[in-house]
């Protein structure tokens, strides 16, 4: 199910969230503010990178760690000549020997870790949070507004 890395992501989420109702902004603005919080950290929870599938901290932990790497391989030595180029006999033979490239090479496949960790914590802590902002609209005068609806 959720690991805890998960967990915590969710978790800071959701505070984060909830912290947003101290925002100086109208209502409106802080549920706003809210919601994209804690689906941006969703997101960010079950984002998985690269052919692997890996969390993205592990994914930019590889690839600040290939970066920074030296290489172990140098191809141009002292003497090294290239090798001469010979006129081209037939145009197919040049393409076979031709390497093909991938359209995009800078590519990554991003997924996300629903089906490992199911929907139901997800909704769960979705929500608590609007729950939270129901609450927070009551205290704010929202019961009024709704006793006038009944009224």
């Amino acid at each position: 199910m959720f690991r805890d890395r998960d967990l915590f992501l969710l978790g800071a989420g959701a505070l984060l969230s909830a912290l947003c109702l101290l925002l100086p902004l109208p209502f409106a603005g802080k549920l706003v503010a809210g919601v994209l919080m804690l689906v941006g950290f969703m997101a960010l929870a079950l984002l998985r990178l690269g052919p692997d599938r890996i969390s993205i901290e592990e994914w930019l932990l590889r690839r600040l760690r290939f970066w920074l790497s030296p290489r172990r391989f140098v191809y141009h030595r002292p003497g090294w000549k290239p090798p001469a180029r010979r006129a081209p006999t037939s145009e197919p033979a040049e393409a076979a020997l031709r390497p093909l490239r991938a359209p995009w090479t800078g590519f990554c496949p991003v997924a996300l870790a629903l089906p490992e960790s199911g929907i139901y914590p997800l909704v769960t802590v979705f929500l608590g949070l609007l729950g939270t902002y129901f609450v927070a609209w009551l205290a704010q005068g929202g019961a009024e507004e709704i006793a006038a609806v009944f009224r």
